[in-house]
């Protein structure tokens, strides 16, 4: 696991180091950290395509470029890097929504919710890992979960809209919905299914998604989606 931390206060940074290679060495997990001191160097880091990496700790409260700033730059461009706030902060959970955090740890509670975060996270990054598997022309075709962005009903068939191209197959809504339930995915519209990963918000007749497209809503379906993207978020 290749872990980001950022956060301008050295020590903290060093003591966070440490907690992590804790809590990775007892769980068997192998993993490298980079350590980053400020929001500027992150980004730079993250533009870099020599750089992978599959989650960032990251402190809010930062001089200049701060912590909401990375989180909106990861969630316009790079959409599947989980994104964990290290924060004293408890009232931002609430606010910070809009930037699709995979969580949240307290700094006065690192100790108890460190462990389990980790836990999350690894299960989610085996998860993500896996397929939708079916047929496109005669040949079957494996798309990672974390790369659909919304399935589409078109017709006869349905679009599978993802982050590199779309694909058409004769797949009915219905049948992808079941397929798709498990993963994070649920049906907003009679004609769509959202990859809860990449909402960004929720409004009253459509949800915007991370790359500022719209999608229409189904009024019945405004509160299931917000629980949905809270357990997403908690899962």
């Amino acid at each position: 696991m290749e872990i980001a931390i950022c956060d301008d206060d050295e020590l903290f940074n060093e003591i966070m180091s440490e907690k992590l290679s804790t809590v990775m060495n007892k769980n068997q997990i192998k993993y490298n950290i980079t350590p980053f001191f400020n929001g500027s160097e992150l980004i730079t880091a993250l533009n870099d395509p020599l750089n992978r990496f599959d989650v960032v700790f990251l402190d809010v409260d930062m001089p200049g470029v701060n912590g909401e700033n990375v989180a909106q730059y990861i969630n316009s461009s790079k959409a599947s890097i989980p994104v964990i706030f290290v924060t004293n902060h408890d009232d931002f959970v609430f606010s910070s929504f809009k930037y699709r955090p995979f969580g949240f740890l307290r700094k006065s509670h690192v100790d108890s919710e460190l462990e389990e975060a980790v836990i999350r996270l690894d299960n989610y990054l085996f998860k993500s890992g896996q397929c939708y598997t079916f047929t496109f022309q005669g040949k079957l075709i494996s798309l990672p979960y974390n790369k659909i962005k919304y399935i589409e009903a078109y017709g006869h068939e349905v679009v599978i809209h993802t982050t590199d191209t779309d694909i058409r197959t004769t797949r009915s809504l219905s049948e992808t919905e079941k397929a798709l339930s498990s993963y994070g995915f649920i049906r907003v519209h009679k004609s769509f299914i959202v990859n809860t990963r990449f909402i960004f918000s929720v409004e009253r007749n459509n949800i915007i998604l991370t790359d500022n497209s719209s999608l229409p809503v189904s009024r019945t379906k405004t509160e299931e989606i917000k629980q949905a993207m809270i357990k997403f978020a908690r899962d």
